[in-house]
């Protein structure tokens, strides 16, 4: 068992929590960490990148000269790709560059990234963070006093419209729903800062994943 402590919003010591060995185990490869990292990457790319090939290119299509016997190469039309202000050879078009990885793999890696942070201590517990209005100046304390650091994750059980309006404006500081984790948003911070309710939850969660 490996336990974790839970701080308040003041950084004191409120209990510690135990948590089950079987819970730290990697469920996944990281070759399904980097599958999954590189499809959210791919799935983001805009694909709109496009050029026009020699059937799309403005032209009449007109013979620019004769045949033969002007001395010069021989030339069909003025969209040529060998002309300039002809088509591309094998351009850029739009396109999707996602593609499909099973749900498995995506639960395995994400619980195999969180069983990471936990074993290095990246995970910080706090008894309750709440706000009651949207303050960054107050979050921001707050995250400075528990020794959260500069690139954190905030993980609360369900939205919470201070916590979201407060974390907008602090660079590399972004809050999730634990049902809104993915692998890509928790290898993006360095630290995890999650308060006792949905720990709870999240350990339910990576207690399903073998």
């Amino acid at each position: 068992m490996t336990t974790i402590e839970v701080v308040n919003t003041k950084g004191e010591r409120v209990e510690e929590i135990e948590i089950p060995d079987t819970l730290l185990e990697s469920a996944g490869s990281p070759g399904m960490i980097h599958d999954v990292i590189r499809l959210h990457q791919a799935r983001n790319r805009r694909g709109t990148a496009s050029t026009k090939n020699r059937s799309r290119v403005a032209s009449s299509g007109r013979k620019p000269w004769r045949q033969k016997g002007t001395g010069r190469a021989r030339a069909g039309d003025r969209a040529s790709p060998i002309w300039r202000g002809g088509g591309v050879i094998f351009g850029p078009s739009p396109r999707s560059f996602g593609f499909s990885v099973p749900k498995k793999v995506k639960r395995k890696a994400l619980k195999s990234i969180l069983s990471i942070r936990f074993q290095k201590g990246r995970v910080l517990v706090i008894d309750d963070l709440s706000l009651e209005e949207p303050r960054t100046r107050d979050l921001a304390a707050i995250l400075m006093t528990v020794g959260a650091g500069e690139s954190v994750l905030i993980i609360t059980a369900r939205r919470d419209k201070n916590i979201v309006l407060s974390c907008r404006n602090i660079p590399k500081v972004t809050t999730a729903r634990i049902g809104d984790l993915n692998t890509f948003l928790v290898i993006s911070h360095q630290k995890i800062v999650i308060t006792r309710e949905a720990l709870g939850h999240l350990r339910t969660w990576m207690e399903t994943i073998k």
